[in-house]
């Protein structure tokens, strides 16, 4: 039996090898390194759908949209945690200087005091506005948020060692026993305050332990990198940023429209949001082989987007034609989210061109023009938000998605093409 498995291997292998000519990848790496984050992301996928089923039916819409304001909310608070500090270990490791690792944990714990005073501001316009429920459950995301950003740099590590089957199984394994306590919170005590302890606490407790068996299982050495650690101050303060543009439009659904109103854009967009998710996965094992090889990247980009977009137009129009067969059968609560959907969806026909571009100019540690990318980007969505929430409801919302992520699109292209080693890379 071996002798077969073994020869079709051998086979397979040849396959890919064959193909690579064609994707102008090194398929072998993909395809070993790829079935684990697709098994992570389906599964990930299905913990969400059991949720937001559960959710949509025992939860009222408007708990449901004050639960989502105080997610968006404290993560805008939580950009402040240095989130950055991912990338910079990911290629720091992947180039075996895993002193970095030790260095971003305590930079990323002692701005975290940034967020929990930031979340006590907050908290106490809620209580001054009489609202104890919020402003408590900003105050637990104020201490929770700089201990999940940090101790979540696990994964950043395994990246780095290209143990994504580790990866897979750790996060897993947290997002199932979150899973299961929000279920029964959302069934015994449904209010924002208990979701939100509930998921905060486990988040913490989780990440904390999976840590601490990264380290065991990987033993850090201590070559450092300096120049590592202010790449990802760099980029920190560029999520900052992107986590403010990313959450305004909750905050203006709330503000101007409503919970009730929140809680049907956020279905709108949970299953498109958990597509685009995917891609970061993708990315994420890209990563570490093109830190260590940039030519890969900067030979074939223009090939590899081009198919990638290729490929997301079909999952996109498949996408369109069922949305309102699914949501019949999964949240029949929240049909009114359909239309929405299918237009905030379109969107993703432009997310392969901008992780590629990024991944590119993140691999070169090209700060200034990320930095000229997040500002130009970030303020353009953060007024369209503003402009069209305000004036056309959840339709501008929707809409305001697919304009920001299409001038993001244009604007890296732009940067891409203007670079100095285009020559090279043509």
């Amino acid at each position: 039996m071996q002798k077969y498995i073994d020869k079709g291997r051998e086979k397979l292998h040849k396959i890919l090898r064959w193909s690579e000519k064609y994707t102008k990848t090194d398929m072998v790496y993909v395809v070993e390194n790829s079935f684990w984050s697709t098994v992570g992301q389906i599964f990930s996928l299905v913990l969400v759908l059991i949720s937001s089923i559960i959710f949509s039916r025992v939860i009222p819409k408007e708990i449901y949209g004050n639960y989502k304001f105080i997610i968006s909310a404290t993560s805008i608070l939580g950009s402040f945690t240095l989130s950055g500090m991912s990338a910079a270990i990911i290629q720091a490791v992947a180039k075996g200087k895993d002193g970095v690792v030790k260095t971003a944990i305590y930079t990323s714990l002692r701005w975290g005091l940034i967020t929990f005073i930031s979340s006590l501001v907050l908290a106490g316009y809620y209580l001054y506005n009489d609202n104890l429920s919020i402003a408590l459950a900003i105050i637990v995301a104020g201490i929770a948020n700089p201990l999940i950003s940090t101790y979540g740099l696990y994964m950043s590590i395994l990246t780095g060692k290209k143990d994504f089957r580790s990866i897979t199984l750790y996060f897993s394994a947290s997002q199932t026993l979150n899973t299961l306590l929000m279920i029964t919170t959302a069934i015994l005590i449904p209010n924002a305050l208990a979701l939100v302890l509930v998921g905060f606490s486990v988040n913490v407790l989780t990440y904390i332990f999976f840590y601490l068996i990264t380290l065991d299982k990987y033993p850090l050495n201590n070559v450092d990198d300096p120049e590592m650690i202010k790449y990802g101050m760099h980029v920190s303060f560029m999520n900052a940023f992107s986590a403010l543009a990313n959450q305004i439009d909750k905050i203006f659904v709330f503000h101007y429209l409503g919970a009730a109103e929140l809680a049907i854009y956020s279905f709108a967009i949970a299953i498109p949001e958990q597509m685009r998710g995917s891609y970061k996965g993708l990315f994420n094992i890209a990563l570490p082989k093109f830190s260590a090889k940039e030519s890969e990247l900067k030979k074939s980009l223009w090939d590899k987007t081009k198919k990638l977009t290729v490929l997301t137009v079909l999952i996109i129009a498949l996408y369109v034609l069922f949305a309102p067969f699914i949501y019949k059968f999964l949240f029949p609560k929240y049909l009114d989210s359909i239309v929405y959907s299918q237009v905030y969806v379109i969107a993703l026909i432009t997310v392969p061109g901008i992780s590629l571009f990024s991944t590119y100019f993140s691999v070169r540690k090209e700060t200034k023009i990320l930095y000229w990318i997040s500002l130009i980007t970030n303020s353009t969505t953060i007024v369209l938000s503003y402009l069209l929430i305000k004036n056309y409801g959840l339709f501008g919302a929707v809409m305001e998605n697919t304009i920001s992520w299409t001038i993001m699109l244009a604007v890296n292209g732009l940067f891409f093409y203007k670079h100095k080693e285009i020559n090279k890379i043509n």
